[in-house]
């Protein structure tokens, strides 16, 4: 079955009660969208599995079938990290989208030798931290950045309001050389790649709206989504994510009885607390804590292995657990 609107995107027709506000901005992202189709008929969308990206994938699915020659790849990158409910139904949308559309559906994930684990408990790096956050370029941006700069126009679900620091990205993404104005078509990355955000402008109550009362009627795995969230605002990420200094969506799905992301939360909380210990860490010249300690990384190691036992869940693959082992086992420090 390819996935489609009746009468083209006409939804005015098919939706008597949709709140006024809605309808100039989801005209404006369908504007948005034939622009880009005018300019370049190569679209990469950026697919997190939250709702934001959700509602842009279907809206470009939209367009798809209106222009059947549009080339849409789906991409999604996969930190191995993600919660894992996060994770499922991120995996189960795209799944969808493969078997039901004629999109390509690429699924990255980072290098063996720079996953979190590697990178922590391999070469000692220390929990990611706002001061320190190593994480996101190496298991996040960097396996996308070959996609990224392909030919073609990248397409992210950015929008405005979602948080004051997202806002300052996007007000200076606007104000490059060569930007369009906010809410326009495109503008132009810092690293001149083609970026397009057409739904900048909607709320957060209009991507729930679209989801719920119009994207799930012809794009059924958007329920995955809805299910997940709950009509909360929770925000799902990485499990072990330290950057953060409270995780409120881990510490709401484990105070609802969550067992599995009760224990997930208790060992991130001690291996924040050990990582901090001057004994844990190796001092550098400065009296700076350099990296952690070898035999605080063995124990990292243990406990991850004990944790995937009693929640039976796999959270660290074989192949890390070898290139951590050869790591651990180095005399050479430019390795370890």
């Amino acid at each position: 079955m390819e996935i489609g609107l009746p009468e083209g995107i006409a939804i005015s027709r098919l939706e008597a009660d949709i709140p006024i506000g809605f309808m100039p901005k989801f005209e404006e992202s369908m504007e948005i969208f034939e622009k880009l189709y005018n300019k370049d008929k190569s679209w990469t969308i950026a697919y997190s599995g939250g709702k934001d990206s959700t509602a842009l994938t279907v809206l470009a699915l939209f367009m798809k079938s209106m222009h059947p020659d549009i080339n849409l790849r789906i991409t999604y990158s996969d930190t191995m990290m993600e919660i894992p409910e996060m994770s499922s139904v991120a995996h189960n949308f795209l799944d969808y989208i493969r078997d039901n559309s004629a999109s390509e559906v690429t699924i990255v994930k980072p290098a063996i030798t720079d996953t979190y684990w590697v990178r922590m408990i391999g070469r000692g790096y220390p929990p990611p931290s706002p001061r320190f956050r190593w994480c996101t370029d190496k298991i996040k941006i960097k396996p996308s950045r070959k996609i990224s700069n392909d030919k073609g126009i990248f397409i992210t679900g950015m929008r405005v309001g979602e948080s004051r620091q997202r806002d300052a990205k996007i007000k200076n993404s606007c104000l490059s050389p060569g930007a369009s104005e906010c809410g326009g078509d495109r503008w132009i990355s810092q690293k001149g790649i083609d970026v397009a955000a057409p739904i900048i402008n909607w709320t957060s109550f209009d991507v729930w709206y679209f989801l719920q009362s119009i994207a799930v009627k012809y794009v059924p795995a958007v329920k995955y989504v809805i299910d997940l969230y709950g009509n909360t605002t929770m925000r799902f990420g990485c499990w072990m994510c330290t950057v953060v200094q409270r995780d409120k969506t881990m510490e709401t799905m484990a105070k609802s009885g969550n067992e599995k992301i009760r224990k997930m939360l208790a060992f991130r909380q001690w291996l924040v607390e050990e990582a901090r210990k001057p004994e844990n860490r190796y001092m550098r010249k400065n009296g700076i804590k350099g990296r952690m300690r070898k035999e605080f990384r063995k124990d990292i190691l243990k406990k991850i292995i004990t944790l995937e036992k009693e929640i039976n869940l796999k959270l660290i693959n074989d192949s890390e657990i070898e290139v951590i082992l050869r790591l651990l086992n180095s005399n050479n420090y430019a390795e370890y």
